[in-house]
């Protein structure tokens, strides 16, 4: 039986912390924060997560809070980035917090269209029996709490999500069927009835565009299949928040000394590379402290920005750290100690993981297993053990890759209503903080997280607070 995570409320974990002094960061410290879905702007990310914090800190240490402007560039997939940093500063203290966002809604939009949402949901459907087939223990395994399982036996209701994914399914074709006639029949209508069509059209397609934004994000990211045409698209925008958070721990204190020897470069005006990670070794580190953030389908991204990082480290790629995660120069700390932990709010990462997982066939037990220990990082075993207990000729693959970040300081904040995010248990060694937001019988408080004083107290007193 799989050993559930620790539950808590943020009520309860900031009743833990009453009476304790805020304290400032003891070390520079970089926040990342990674958008969800819709029609985020550049700098809307930022804004949002930055005066969380400062409202927090301003409370206690009131004037001696100072902000401060910060562009950094680098490459973001081979073009030239600047990032644009808020930076709070305390009076007395030679520290500080960058916050920083990583934006990707520029790389997913405008990629899905209406007919892909159709026929990306009408493949669900058809894959739904043969999916819980193999899996209808995965959710009694984990207490799934989805309306899809029975609420005290955890039975998984085959129907009922049948049903759910046919009528959405039927929905979508509904509308398409219901706007092309309402625009068909106005054209019917004598004088000003072809204008009022292409009004209605036009406005149609305005709000269509609208949603198929917001709802193709999922869609453009969850693929699987590399002959997809939105593969490339998953795998700029994976590959860019990995570059980003790589660049926050690889970041150098100051410009070392040789940076610009012309011994050390390639006869092309630029550094060779394996020159620059030998300087870039022996440098401390500008950020000592690193927490990453992501909301809503911002946590699916940020959650494969760390996989993946642990995978880089596997292989001795990232700038200060050996193949065991262990710091290169000072006291030999592990990664960890540097990145201090992950935080996902609305996220969800357990609905992407028992609906839109890749399902791989029994009889392919090596490609399961192969899968299985890529995408390794806290996650429960999620093939529920189908090959082994299929297959006489099953034989387990020794792993070639240690999970190096399993030590991750990983906390989940989810609300009742906000029907996207929830407890993850799919997950291992996190803890679930259930919000309680105070709403009206109907809200959906998927944004409420972004507003909440309550939310940055409780992260700062788990991630930025020192060590006692």
């Amino acid at each position: 039986m799989v050993k559930e995570n620790f539950h808590t409320t943020l009520k309860s974990s900031l009743r833990d912390h009453a009476g304790k002094p805020m304290q400032w960061v003891e070390g520079n410290t970089a926040i990342i924060v990674m958008h969800g879905i819709g029609n985020a702007l550049p700098l809307e990310t930022v804004d949002s997560f930055a005066r969380g914090f400062i409202r927090c800190y301003r409370e206690t240490f009131g004037s001696a809070i100072t902000l401060h402007h910060v562009i950094s560039s680098r490459d973001r997939n081979k073009v030239l980035w600047y990032d644009n940093i808020v930076r709070i500063r305390k009076a007395g203290s030679d520290h500080h917090i960058d916050v920083y966002e990583y934006y990707w809604a520029d790389l997913a939009q405008d990629k899905a269209t209406w007919n892909d949402m159709n026929s990306w949901l009408r493949g669900v459907v058809q894959g739904a029996k043969t999916f819980y087939d193999r899996n209808a223990s995965f959710g009694q395994d984990y207490k799934d709490k989805s309306p899809f399982f029975h609420s005290t036996t955890g039975k998984f209701i085959e129907w009922r999500y049948n049903f759910f994914l046919t009528t959405m399914s039927r929905l979508f074709m509904a509308v398409d069927i219901t706007t092309d006639g309402l625009i068909k029949l106005l054209s019917f209508i004598p004088f000003f009835g072809g204008l009022a069509a292409r009004l209605l059209k036009s406005k149609l397609d305005s709000s269509l565009h609208s949603i198929t934004n917001v709802i193709g994000d999922v869609v453009v990211y969850n693929v699987t299949d590399p002959k997809s045409k939105f593969y490339a698209v998953r795998h700029t925008i994976r590959s860019g928040a990995l570059d980003a958070l790589r660049y926050l721990i690889e970041k150098p204190a100051h410009d070392f000394p040789g940076f610009n020897d012309l011994s050390a470069n390639d006869g092309k005006g630029k550094m060779r590379k394996d020159a620059y990670y030998d300087l870039l070794a022996d440098q401390e580190p500008a950020y000592p402290n690193i927490l990453v953030a992501g909301h809503s389908l911002g946590s699916q991204v940020a959650y494969d920005a760390i996989n993946n990082l642990n995978v880089l480290i596997n292989q001795g790629k990232l700038a200060n750290y050996l193949s065991d995660g262990c710091c290169k120069w000072g006291n030999k700390k592990k990664i960890s100690c540097q990145l201090k932990g992950l935080v996902t709010f609305g996220s969800p990462l357990d609905k992407i993981i028992f609906f839109l997982r890749e399902n791989v066939p029994d009889k392919q037990y090596l490609r399961q297993q192969l899968l299985d220990q890529y995408h390794g990082f806290k996650i429960h075993n999620p093939n529920a053990n189908n090959n082994e207990l299929t297959n006489r000729g099953y034989l387990r693959i020794t792993p070639v890759l240690t999970s190096l970040l399993n030590d991750l300081q990983w906390r989940n904040y989810y609300d009742n209503k906000d029907y996207i995010s929830g407890g993850l248990d799919y997950y291992g060694e996190l803890t679930n903080v259930d919000c309680h937001f105070k709403t009206g019988k109907f809200a959906f408080t998927h944004s409420n997280y972004w507003e909440c004083k309550g939310f940055y107290e409780d992260i700062i007193y788990h991630f930025l607070q020192p060590a006692n």
